[in-house]
């Protein structure tokens, strides 16, 4: 009994503090917007927003929303209509990724040019100086991931632009089968999809070609397969678990934050009732976890003739988080770039400076708690206010267009509508109602979490909060909580059908009430 207070009391508290984040969220996204310029430079600025008008915006799309699904339920199969939605996800994915073939630029460039490098058994990368992978060793994960894409079909980058399309419908379906398996709800289900469908940054990352998407999939596959277990209590499902969520790891370093989340849940479950394929489920996640790591790296090392530096300190980001920028608070900066080359690549000399940046900041805000707030502040609504998730800033044109041919006038036209045009205020619109309906509906989900004590539907928002804490601390940029905020799109949905139901159930007891009051009359 003491065993099953101690599981629920912690499982409440994960509820309990979800939903404060989520009515932040909630009430914040009703008052403003986080919005980049039409240059799309990365120096957001922030609207006020009429509150009243988002609320109506959000009634009459959540209508429209339970409408689509009610139709759809009459017309098509939750199965036909769900692989209908991950086909138009592909095309539509494959069809911007078309459109947006340009310079590929931030961190996916150097991750890709290091692949293709390392494919020609060039290894230049890796010397210390002013180099890619001796400066962010810690991406070298990737880069083998990508390499190994790259030896089984080709060095095309549009090969790159496929798996990222197919990762947008894996994520689509993922997230319906998530439903599928913990609400069991056939509206829910239609109603996942449809929101799915109108995610608009989730199309528009195909072109930021990079971990985030693959890694998506997998953390979603990893969660529901945990999910299965609980149900069927196969072993060989932990290991999917462990595989899965460790090759999210190696493209995405931030995904560790999933296993947290499932470590955490195993707990809460441990402390009701033991159960040994757990505990060696959490050995094995580990063990594989440091280990896969050091064998990419001894792998390079070898193959290379070369140490793999051992990059920049952790401490660096940690400092560039609580710093300013040309951008905004805690954002990158190139703090930690410049110090390394400053000094060097001298860690000691660069762990040092870290650490008088962290006390002279500290004592900043010490002495200035107004000023204070308003960073931690900014920084925390640049990253949950912005309703692109930066999917258009990081994907923008880098160069001027090319002319001649109808074709190429045509895709002129589409890129301009969708970055610049009409288009483009639509889209945003869509995108902006979207996130007040997501934030909402989950705070409306939350609190049937926080009554259900159920450590199953705590495994995405245990992470949630974990991300949101991660990156007041680290760097901060709205598309690092991009994935946390399409995992939240199931419960959104839940979120909607409990508030119809509850309304359906008020009004019908009212207009009860007043039959029996006539009847009594």
């Amino acid at each position: 009994m003491k065993k099953e207070l101690i599981s629920n009391w912690l499982t409440t508290t994960a509820a309990t503090i979800f939903f404060i984040l989520m009515l932040i969220n909630s009430f914040l996204v009703l008052t403003k917007t986080a919005i980049f310029p039409s240059d799309y430079q990365e120096a957001l600025y922030y609207e006020k927003d009429n509150t009243i008008l988002n609320i109506l915006f959000l009634i009459m799309f959540s209508i429209v929303i339970l409408f689509l699904a009610k139709y759809i339920k009459n017309k098509i199969s939750i199965e036909r209509f769900v692989l209908i939605i991950m086909i138009y996800a592909f095309l539509a994915s494959m069809l911007f990724a078309i459109l947006r073939r340009d310079f590929v630029q931030f961190d996916p460039f150097n991750v890709i040019d290091q692949a293709s490098n390392f494919l020609r058994n060039n290894y230049s990368g890796l010397d210390k100086g002013n180099n890619y992978l001796y400066i962010y060793s810690h991406q070298i994960t990737t880069v083998f991931l990508f390499q190994i894409i790259f030896s089984l079909f080709g060095k095309a980058t549009f090969i790159l632009y496929i798996v990222q399309s197919l990762a947008i419908s894996a994520i689509i379906y993922m997230l319906y089968k998530i439903v599928d398996i913990i609400i069991a709800d056939i509206e829910v289900k239609y109603i996942t999809v449809i929101l799915s469908a109108l995610s608009f940054p989730l199309i528009f990352y195909v072109a930021f070609i990079y971990g985030t998407l693959p890694g998506m999939f997998l953390v979603l596959l990893a969660i529901y397969n945990f999910i299965q277990y609980t149900k069927l209590k196969h072993w060989y499902l932990l290991v999917i678990v462990i595989f899965s969520l460790n090759i999210a790891i190696l493209f995405i370093g931030n995904n560790i934050i999933y296993f947290l989340s499932l470590l955490a849940v195993v707990i809460i479950m441990l402390i009701k009732k033991f159960d040994y394929k757990l505990v060696l489920f959490i050995f094995g996640m580990l063990t594989i976890m440091y280990t896969s790591p050091q064998l990419i790296k001894s792998y390079y090392e070898i193959e290379s003739g070369k140490v793999i530096s051992p990059g920049v300190n952790k401490i660096t980001w940690i400092a560039m988080g609580m710093q300013e920028g040309d951008r905004e608070a805690g954002w990158w900066n190139k703090f930690n770039y410049d110090i390394m080359t400053e000094e060097d690549y001298n860690e000691e000399k660069v762990v040092e400076i870290s650490k008088q940046s962290i006390k002279q900041r500290l004592t900043v805000f010490k002495e200035n708690p107004e000023y204070a707030l308003d960073f931690y502040q900014r920084k925390y609504e640049n990253q949950f206010l912005d309703p692109t998730f930066q999917s258009l800033v990081i994907t923008a044109p880098t160069k001027d267009v090319e002319t001649g041919t109808i074709l190429l006038n045509i895709k002129n036209t589409l890129v301009e509508e969708i970055y610049y045009g009409t288009t483009n205020k639509i889209l945003f619109f869509i995108m902006k109602i979207n996130q007040i309906f997501v934030y909402i509906f989950t705070t409306i989900f939350a609190i049937k979490a926080i009554r259900q004590k159920n450590p199953l539907l705590l495994i995405i928002p245990i992470a949630f909060i974990g991300g949101t804490l991660f990156h007041m601390i680290w760097e901060a940029k709205s598309r690092y909580i991009f994935p946390y905020f399409i995992f939240l799109i199931p419960f959104a949905a839940h979120g909607l059908v409990l508030t119809k139901s509850y309304i359906q159930n008020y009004v019908e007891s009212y207009y009860k009430r007043i039959e029996r009051g006539e009847k009594d009359e």
